[in-house]
């Protein structure tokens, strides 16, 4: 469960990257 919840995490910092530097753009 921990690696699951630290994998998930790490996968929403991702995305929210993600979706600033499109919204940047």
């Amino acid at each position: 469960a921990t690696r699951y919840e630290r994998l998930s995490r790490n996968y929403m910092a991702m995305l929210q990257l993600v979706a600033t530097v499109i919204w940047l753009k």
